[in-house]
């Protein structure tokens, strides 16, 4: 077991949950994704894997909440907690965790489902910086996902803030900040958790997992089963986080489910690929300009 240097509540290892509640805790994976979006996991998988391996989870289907919905209304006195994984307009990708599914719809149907494009699950209109302010009006949670990811595309905050295309006073409106992500490789979730440490803010354990095998590959644990009480837990750094990153045949197998899900979309996503490739350049040119002048 791997414990970074100053973040005496991260452990990287593999999450046993029977050990994790009999010491006192109850384990949650906090990015988890349903076949309501681009996961292949039904609600009722999902459930029937909670109750047999002790694991909650926080169902954060992208720019969607009926999975999280269907979840919560199925979990009787399972943990399970409503959130979402906004895919914004500038790249980031923020988590957001919410005490009660009606807010989660509220916030939903207000601020991201008029947003959403022609596909759905990837990037929509809004902006980092309106999900994290409209997010302040809810009783809930905001955490960047994944901050260092993904690859080439610029799908965590603390990556695009690093290059100058968002600017660091976002940091401020954030509650957490994802630490270990099971889907992300060693470097960047060590540096997600010295971010998390630097700004004071608790770090959570998630999969990202999209197919069920993945679900506790990273968890976030405190003391408590009841949703609300976790997420109390949680915010005032009462948690510890476990979690081991996915290895490279699991990963593909997730990359895979994750295209096929997408093949209904085909041509509005790849539009939105160049999109996005083509908003990177121009931020990069307009970072240099200004760089240039400041010099």
């Amino acid at each position: 077991m791997t414990r970074p240097q100053n973040s005496p509540e991260v452990w990287f290892a593999r999450p046993y949950p029977a050990r994790i509640i009999a010491e006192g805790f109850f384990p949650a994976d906090m990015h988890f994704h349903t076949t309501h979006t681009d996961g292949t996991v039904t609600i009722e998988a999902l459930i029937r894997r909670i109750k047999k391996n002790g694991v909650g989870c926080a169902v954060t289907d992208h720019n969607e909440i009926s999975g999280a919905r269907a979840a919560c209304k199925e979990r009787g006195d399972l943990l399970v907690i409503p959130g979402i994984e906004i895919s914004t307009s500038d790249g980031p990708h923020i988590l957001v965790y919410f005490y009660s599914p009606h807010d989660l719809e509220d916030f939903f149907v207000r601020h991201i489902r008029p947003r959403r494009r022609e596909s759905p699950w990837m990037l929509t209109t809004i902006t980092s910086r309106e999900v994290l302010e409209a997010a302040e009006e809810y009783s809930c949670l905001r955490a960047p996902a994944h901050p260092y990811g993904y690859l080439f595309f610029n799908s965590g905050l603390a990556k695009c803030i690093e290059k100058g295309y968002l600017d660091e006073s976002l940091y401020q409106q954030c509650d957490l900040v994802e630490g270990i992500c099971a889907n992300m490789g060693r470097g960047e979730n060590l540096r997600a958790i010295a971010l998390a440490t630097r700004l004071g803010l608790p770090a959570t354990g998630g999969s990202d997992g999209h197919v069920i095998f993945d679900l506790g590959s990273a968890v976030t644990c405190t003391t408590s089963s009841d949703p609300g009480t976790f997420l109390d837990e949680l915010r005032h750094g009462r948690a510890r986080v476990i979690g081991r990153e996915n290895h490279l045949g699991s990963k593909m197998l997730t990359a895979a489910a994750i295209s096929a899900r997408f093949m209904p979309w085909l041509l509005p996503s790849t539009k939105i690929h160049c999109e996005r490739f083509a908003g990177r350049i121009s931020r990069f040119l307009s970072y240099r300009k200004e760089t240039e002048k400041k010099q």
